[in-house]
């Protein structure tokens, strides 16, 4: 099947169910408020008042007919240990699973109390923008999730109510670690490797195609570099 193609998520039914998802979840997190993104009309600025050109490819590039063998395949071949890092990623927020891992380091490397209310004040508000750029994404393009394109899929986890690309968890982890890498440059290895599992999860998981993935990771380490880059700007 042709990028342009692609089947809508807002179109297709979910496996078991006669109508099109009706319940879509917040559609309109994609228009709020960010903190280190503003919009001028139909662009995004930086802080420093450069229009952005998002790194994400439009969906009509992409050949979503071998997207969906890849996740098949990923599915056929699960391993017990794909699934636990399915399960384990999927539960819950992935900053909830980030925040212990986040104490930890700035624990080990005596992060001074300031610097640290300042660093998770920052990385929050990094995740919130994370989050509004992957809405505005999966909205305007309306891609459908792999359980749309094979109705006998049989995912790992239960498939959201929110269209699939690129995906949510992919943007939260390329951000995260464009932050991260930043304050530990240390931990760098770790930090990548950890953000990766967790854009692959999604993949184990079966409720996403491996592009949403990777465009995810690409998309959220540009926004992540945006924070950065203000950060540095003020020398703290």
């Amino acid at each position: 099947m042709s990028g342009r193609d692609y089947l809508r998520w807002s179109q297709i039914p979910y496996p078991g169910e006669l109508y099109p998802p009706m319940n879509a979840v917040t559609p309109e997190a994609g228009s709020w408020p960010m903190f280190f993104v503003s919009r001028r009309g139909q662009d995004f600025i930086d802080p420093f008042g450069q229009t952005i050109q998002w790194n994400i490819k439009n969906p009509n590039t992409i050949d979503w007919e071998s997207e969906l063998i890849i996740v098949q395949q990923t599915l056929k071949n699960i391993t017990p240990q794909q699934i636990r890092i399915a399960q384990s990623w999927g539960t819950g927020e992935v900053s909830k699973q980030l925040i212990p891992v986040i104490y930890n380091m700035m624990e080990t490397y005596g992060i001074a109390s300031t610097k640290a209310a300042r660093f998770l004040g920052f990385y929050h508000a990094a995740i919130n923008d994370a989050f509004v750029m992957a809405w505005h994404f999966k909205y305007l393009w309306d891609v459908a999730r792999p359980c749309q394109y094979d109705r006998n899929l049989v995912p790992v986890l239960f498939t959201p109510r929110f269209p699939g690309y690129p995906s949510a968890h992919a943007v939260m982890a390329g951000c995260s670690e464009a932050v991260l890498s930043y304050y530990f440059p240390q931990e760098r290895f770790r930090i990548n490797q950890m953000m990766e599992e967790c854009a692959m999860s999604r993949l184990y998981a079966g409720v996403h195609f491996k592009v949403d993935n990777d465009e995810g990771l690409t998309l959220g380490r540009q926004l992540g570099q945006i924070v950065v880059n203000l950060i540095r700007s003020q020398n703290i």
